[in-house]
Protein backbone atom coordinates (compact mmCIF):
# COMPACT_ATOMS: atom_id res chain seq x y z
CA UNK A 1 0.00 0.00 0.00
CA UNK A 2 1.44 3.32 -0.55
CA UNK A 3 1.97 5.96 1.56
CA UNK A 4 1.52 9.45 0.92
CA UNK A 5 3.85 12.29 1.49
CA UNK A 6 2.88 15.76 1.27
CA UNK A 7 5.33 18.78 0.71
CA UNK A 8 3.45 21.86 0.91
CA UNK A 9 4.73 25.05 -0.76
CA UNK A 10 3.16 28.66 -0.71
CA UNK A 11 4.32 29.53 -4.42
CA UNK A 12 6.09 27.37 -6.91
CA UNK A 13 6.43 27.44 -11.05
CA UNK A 14 4.27 24.87 -11.07
CA UNK A 15 3.64 22.02 -8.79
CA UNK A 16 4.67 19.53 -11.72
CA UNK A 17 8.06 21.03 -11.35
CA UNK A 18 8.57 20.94 -7.82
CA UNK A 19 7.34 16.93 -8.11
CA UNK A 20 9.65 15.93 -11.00
CA UNK A 21 12.92 17.57 -8.95
CA UNK A 22 11.70 15.69 -6.14
CA UNK A 23 11.53 12.28 -8.36
CA UNK A 24 14.88 13.35 -9.78
CA UNK A 25 16.45 13.75 -6.10
CA UNK A 26 15.14 10.45 -5.10
CA UNK A 27 11.77 10.62 -4.14
CA UNK A 28 9.13 7.49 -4.30
CA UNK A 29 5.69 7.10 -5.82
CA UNK A 30 3.31 8.64 -3.03
CA UNK A 31 5.03 11.82 -3.01
CA UNK A 32 2.85 14.90 -3.30
CA UNK A 33 3.59 18.47 -3.97
CA UNK A 34 1.19 21.40 -2.81
CA UNK A 35 1.05 24.65 -3.43
CA UNK A 36 -0.54 27.75 -3.16
CA UNK A 37 0.39 29.68 -5.83
CA UNK A 38 1.71 29.01 -9.29
CA UNK A 39 3.64 31.26 -10.83
CA UNK A 40 3.70 29.42 -14.53
CA UNK A 41 0.80 26.65 -14.21
CA UNK A 42 0.92 24.09 -16.54
CA UNK A 43 -1.89 22.50 -19.14
CA UNK A 44 -2.02 19.85 -21.55
CA UNK A 45 -0.63 20.52 -24.70
CA UNK A 46 1.97 23.94 -23.35
CA UNK A 47 -1.28 25.54 -22.25
CA UNK A 48 -0.99 27.44 -18.65
CA UNK A 49 -2.98 26.86 -16.34
CA UNK A 50 -4.37 30.36 -14.41
CA UNK A 51 -5.28 29.98 -10.81
CA UNK A 52 -6.41 32.21 -7.93
CA UNK A 53 -3.75 32.61 -4.89
CA UNK A 54 -5.02 30.14 -1.93
CA UNK A 55 -8.47 29.85 -3.37
CA UNK A 56 -7.75 26.52 -5.13
CA UNK A 57 -6.12 22.24 -5.47
CA UNK A 58 -2.80 23.07 -7.00
CA UNK A 59 -1.45 19.27 -6.76
CA UNK A 60 1.46 17.00 -7.97
CA UNK A 61 1.56 13.61 -6.93
CA UNK A 62 4.63 10.87 -8.36
CA UNK A 63 2.27 8.25 -8.80
CA UNK A 64 4.28 5.30 -10.93
CA UNK A 65 7.67 4.20 -12.22
CA UNK A 66 9.14 2.02 -14.41
CA UNK A 67 5.56 1.43 -16.27
CA UNK A 68 5.10 1.04 -20.12
CA UNK A 69 4.01 3.93 -21.32
CA UNK A 70 0.24 2.66 -22.11
CA UNK A 71 0.29 2.32 -18.53
CA UNK A 72 1.20 5.51 -17.85
CA UNK A 73 -1.38 7.43 -20.24
CA UNK A 74 -3.90 5.62 -18.08
CA UNK A 75 -3.06 7.60 -15.07
CA UNK A 76 -5.36 10.51 -16.32
CA UNK A 77 -8.49 8.25 -16.23
CA UNK A 78 -7.55 7.59 -12.37
CA UNK A 79 -7.16 10.94 -11.52
CA UNK A 80 -9.90 12.43 -13.32
CA UNK A 81 -12.29 9.66 -11.81
CA UNK A 82 -10.95 10.07 -8.51
CA UNK A 83 -11.64 14.12 -9.16
CA UNK A 84 -15.46 13.38 -10.22
CA UNK A 85 -16.15 10.89 -7.73
CA UNK A 86 -15.20 13.43 -4.88
CA UNK A 87 -17.49 16.05 -6.18
CA UNK A 88 -20.87 13.53 -7.04
CA UNK A 89 -19.75 12.21 -3.08
CA UNK A 90 -18.45 15.40 -0.82
CA UNK A 91 -19.71 18.39 -2.78
CA UNK A 92 -23.21 17.18 -4.17
CA UNK A 93 -22.51 18.02 -7.70
CA UNK A 94 -22.94 16.45 -10.72
CA UNK A 95 -19.41 16.26 -12.33
CA UNK A 96 -18.38 14.20 -15.74
CA UNK A 97 -15.18 13.64 -17.41
CA UNK A 98 -14.67 15.30 -20.54
CA UNK A 99 -12.41 12.73 -22.45
CA UNK A 100 -9.26 12.84 -22.04
CA UNK A 101 -8.77 14.26 -18.41
CA UNK A 102 -11.16 17.67 -17.67
CA UNK A 103 -13.71 17.28 -15.33
CA UNK A 104 -16.77 19.49 -15.94
CA UNK A 105 -19.75 20.65 -14.23
CA UNK A 106 -23.01 21.81 -16.12
CA UNK A 107 -20.35 22.00 -19.12
CA UNK A 108 -17.74 24.33 -17.59
CA UNK A 109 -14.76 22.85 -16.89
CA UNK A 110 -13.83 22.79 -12.74
CA UNK A 111 -10.82 20.59 -13.00
CA UNK A 112 -7.86 19.36 -15.37
CA UNK A 113 -5.02 16.69 -15.18
CA UNK A 114 -1.84 16.82 -16.85
CA UNK A 115 0.58 13.51 -16.81
CA UNK A 116 4.17 13.84 -17.43
CA UNK A 117 6.81 11.19 -17.53
CA UNK A 118 10.54 12.33 -16.32
CA UNK A 119 13.78 10.22 -16.96
CA UNK A 120 14.96 9.69 -13.09
CA UNK A 121 17.64 7.83 -11.70
CA UNK A 122 15.21 4.48 -11.34
CA UNK A 123 14.34 5.16 -15.02
CA UNK A 124 11.20 6.71 -15.69
CA UNK A 125 9.00 8.52 -13.43
CA UNK A 126 5.33 9.75 -13.99
CA UNK A 127 4.11 12.63 -12.00
CA UNK A 128 0.45 13.88 -12.18
CA UNK A 129 -0.93 17.22 -11.60
CA UNK A 130 -4.46 17.87 -10.89
CA UNK A 131 -5.72 21.73 -10.91
CA UNK A 132 -8.97 22.36 -9.36
CA UNK A 133 -11.22 25.25 -8.84
CA UNK A 134 -12.88 25.58 -5.49
CA UNK A 135 -13.58 29.08 -4.23
CA UNK A 136 -12.20 30.72 -6.88
CA UNK A 137 -15.53 33.31 -8.21
CA UNK A 138 -13.80 35.13 -11.56
CA UNK A 139 -11.88 34.08 -14.16
CA UNK A 140 -9.96 35.98 -16.98
CA UNK A 141 -11.97 37.04 -20.11
CA UNK A 142 -10.59 34.26 -22.38
CA UNK A 143 -12.00 31.56 -20.31
CA UNK A 144 -14.59 32.91 -18.31
CA UNK A 145 -17.48 31.25 -20.64
CA UNK A 146 -16.16 27.75 -20.18
CA UNK A 147 -14.41 27.64 -16.61
CA UNK A 148 -16.28 26.93 -12.90
CA UNK A 149 -15.73 26.20 -9.24
CA UNK A 150 -17.01 24.42 -6.35
CA UNK A 151 -17.83 28.05 -4.74
CA UNK A 152 -19.99 28.54 -8.06
CA UNK A 153 -21.81 25.48 -8.56
CA UNK A 154 -22.80 26.27 -5.14
CA UNK A 155 -21.54 23.09 -4.18
CA UNK A 156 -21.26 21.95 -0.65
CA UNK A 157 -17.49 21.62 0.17
CA UNK A 158 -15.10 24.76 -0.42
CA UNK A 159 -12.32 23.77 2.58
CA UNK A 160 -9.35 23.29 -0.12
CA UNK A 161 -7.00 21.53 2.70
CA UNK A 162 -10.21 19.12 3.46
CA UNK A 163 -10.54 18.68 -0.12
CA UNK A 164 -7.11 17.69 -0.66
CA UNK A 165 -6.77 15.57 2.42
CA UNK A 166 -9.76 13.53 0.60
CA UNK A 167 -8.58 13.79 -2.98
CA UNK A 168 -5.18 12.26 -1.96
CA UNK A 169 -7.00 9.42 -0.19
CA UNK A 170 -9.31 8.88 -3.03
CA UNK A 171 -6.37 8.55 -5.85
CA UNK A 172 -3.98 6.37 -3.91
CA UNK A 173 -7.02 3.90 -3.70
CA UNK A 174 -8.33 4.03 -7.01
CA UNK A 175 -4.42 3.18 -8.22
CA UNK A 176 -4.88 0.29 -6.53
CA UNK A 177 -7.31 -1.42 -8.93
CA UNK A 178 -7.16 -2.42 -12.12
CA UNK A 179 -7.80 -0.76 -14.91
CA UNK A 180 -10.34 -2.18 -16.24
CA UNK A 181 -12.38 -1.27 -12.93
CA UNK A 182 -11.11 2.01 -13.50
CA UNK A 183 -12.48 2.59 -17.10
CA UNK A 184 -15.89 0.95 -15.86
CA UNK A 185 -16.34 2.94 -13.44
CA UNK A 186 -14.67 6.61 -15.46
CA UNK A 187 -17.42 5.77 -18.51
CA UNK A 188 -20.67 6.26 -15.66
CA UNK A 189 -19.57 9.70 -15.88
CA UNK A 190 -18.72 10.41 -19.33
CA UNK A 191 -19.29 13.60 -21.09
CA UNK A 192 -21.09 13.76 -23.82
CA UNK A 193 -22.44 9.98 -24.66
CA UNK A 194 -24.30 9.72 -27.78
CA UNK A 195 -24.22 13.89 -28.87
CA UNK A 196 -22.50 15.01 -31.72
CA UNK A 197 -18.73 16.43 -31.35
CA UNK A 198 -15.80 17.84 -33.25
CA UNK A 199 -12.58 16.82 -32.35
CA UNK A 200 -9.34 18.04 -33.51
CA UNK A 201 -6.68 15.72 -33.50
CA UNK A 202 -3.22 16.09 -36.16
CA UNK A 203 -4.38 18.96 -38.05
CA UNK A 204 -7.94 17.78 -38.75
CA UNK A 205 -11.00 17.95 -37.50
CA UNK A 206 -12.95 14.83 -36.97
CA UNK A 207 -16.97 14.79 -37.08
CA UNK A 208 -19.27 12.16 -35.40
CA UNK A 209 -21.22 10.93 -32.01
CA UNK A 210 -19.43 10.33 -28.93
CA UNK A 211 -19.85 6.63 -28.29
CA UNK A 212 -17.73 6.11 -25.26
CA UNK A 213 -14.18 4.68 -24.70
CA UNK A 214 -12.14 1.16 -25.83
CA UNK A 215 -10.67 -1.24 -23.59
CA UNK A 216 -7.47 1.05 -23.55
CA UNK A 217 -9.25 4.51 -23.12
CA UNK A 218 -9.58 5.71 -26.65
CA UNK A 219 -12.08 7.89 -27.94
CA UNK A 220 -14.84 5.91 -29.79
CA UNK A 221 -16.62 8.37 -32.21
CA UNK A 222 -19.50 7.15 -34.79
CA UNK A 223 -18.62 8.45 -37.97
CA UNK A 224 -21.43 9.73 -40.62
CA UNK A 225 -20.91 6.96 -42.95
CA UNK A 226 -21.49 4.27 -40.14
CA UNK A 227 -17.83 3.41 -39.12
CA UNK A 228 -16.55 3.81 -35.71
CA UNK A 229 -13.29 5.12 -35.53
CA UNK A 230 -10.79 5.32 -32.11
CA UNK A 231 -9.20 8.16 -31.60
CA UNK A 232 -6.04 8.10 -29.37
CA UNK A 233 -4.86 11.30 -28.79
CA UNK A 234 -6.81 14.69 -29.70
CA UNK A 235 -6.35 18.55 -29.15
CA UNK A 236 -10.09 19.57 -29.00
CA UNK A 237 -13.13 17.90 -28.31
CA UNK A 238 -16.56 19.68 -28.44
CA UNK A 239 -20.03 19.32 -29.05
CA UNK A 240 -21.53 20.61 -32.24
CA UNK A 241 -25.17 21.67 -33.07
CA UNK A 242 -26.94 19.80 -36.25
CA UNK A 243 -26.06 22.61 -38.58
CA UNK A 244 -22.26 23.50 -37.62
Amino acid sequence: MIVPKIHRFDAVTSTNDVAIELAHAGALVGTIVVASRQTRGKGRRGRTWLDEPGSNILMSAVLAENRPPSEYSQLSFTASLAVAELLRSKCGLPAEIKWPNDVVVRGRKIAGILVEIALTRVGSTAVVGIGLNVRQTSFPDEIADIATSIALQGGSCTDVDELIEALTESLFSIIETSFEEILARWRKYMWGIGKRAAVHTEGNIITGVIGGVDSIGALLLDLPNGARQSIVSADVLKLVTNHS
